[in-house]
């Protein structure tokens, strides 16, 4: 059975940043095992079009998620929220020559179906290598850019604070803004979803193959405006050895955290860069979380 990770019990004591529901580095899984269970789901079929774990690719440690090309609709089920504000973030490998496809649903269990945005489109077809395209946001069609052969990470930050109808959206493909923050929560009708449902990756052809990695889905940051002011940077990212610390002004302490919630580093500072020896911690998703004049922040990195 995969532990669950519910960050919300699991972090309270010592994340005031991030109140995270789960995060999942799929380690737990057995390579070749249907992923059905906890957050995993899939479109009514009662597992049987679930995702698999693999281990051909990974973004930390040797197991991923895996969506083939044989027809599978596995869906990550966020809770149908309709209040605060949420992010989503993993990482994905999409080989050359092959193609990749998600959505965002409005509600979970899925039914008919409520696709938020439109489809969800990477190399779609596979005429189109290192493409993406986003064709129903509010924006209208979205096209981007991604790599193939290679881990990038695609986040999505969803603002239901002031309810469902007035609700935003922001998604970032391998560090660019493809949808601004901002804007509107709906398709280019301006259809309103009825919630955040959920993330469905459905095997869109036989050419379909991807993986996912290192999945969380939290709370946002509070007060991201005062922490983005801050200037806070952790570098690089993902990190091999050392990590590097730096804020337009002094850093009092930083504190790092595991999936777990178990603190694995607290140090005070007091300075506006530092650095930090990650050459003995495990491979895996870290939440380093700084306080800066008063400020506390949380970001998510890669070991």
């Amino acid at each position: 059975m995969k532990k669950n990770y519910f960050f919300a019990a699991l972090f309270a004591f010592a994340l005031t940043s991030v109140s995270a529901q789960f995060a999942d580095d799929m380690e737990s899984y057995t390579p070749g095992q249907t992923v059905y269970e906890n957050w995993w789901t899939d479109w009514g079929c009662g597992g049987t079009c679930a995702g698999l774990a693999s281990d051909a690719y990974a973004q930390s440690g040797s197991v991923s998620f895996f969506v083939d090309g044989s027809g599978m609709d596995p869906v990550l089920d966020l809770g149908n929220k309709i209040f605060g504000t949420w992010f989503y973030t993993s990482y994905m490998y999409i080989p050359s020559g092959k193609e990749g496809y998600m959505n965002v649903q409005g509600t979970v269990p899925i039914g008919g179906g409520e696709w938020a945005i439109g489809n969800i489109f990477f190399n779609q077809g596979t005429t189109a290598p290192g493409e993406g395209l986003i064709d129903n946001s509010a924006l209208g069609a979205v096209s981007f850019s991604f790599p193939h052969d290679q881990w990038f990470e695609f986040s999505v930050n969803v603002d239901i604070s002031l309810g469902m109808s007035l609700a935003t959206i922001q998604i970032v493909v391998d560090g660019v803004e493809v949808i601004p923050a901002g804007t509107a929560f709906t398709d280019s009708a301006g259809t309103v979803p009825t919630s955040l449902g959920g993330l469905n990756y459905y095997s869109i052809s036989g050419n379909n193959e991807y993986y996912l990695d290192d999945i969380v889905f939290s709370d946002t940051i509070v007060g991201t405006q005062d922490f983005a002011a801050t200037g806070f940077q952790a570098y690089p990212n993902p990190v091999n050895n050392v990590l590097n610390l730096q804020a337009n002004e002094a850093i009092s302490n930083v504190a790092i955290f595991n999936v777990l919630g178990q603190e694995v580093y607290r140090a005070n500072i007091n300075a506006m860069t530092s650095q930090v020896d990650m050459s003995q911690m495990a491979s895996g998703a870290y939440f380093v979380k700084v306080n800066i004049g008063g400020t506390e922040g949380t970001v998510k990195v890669i070991k």
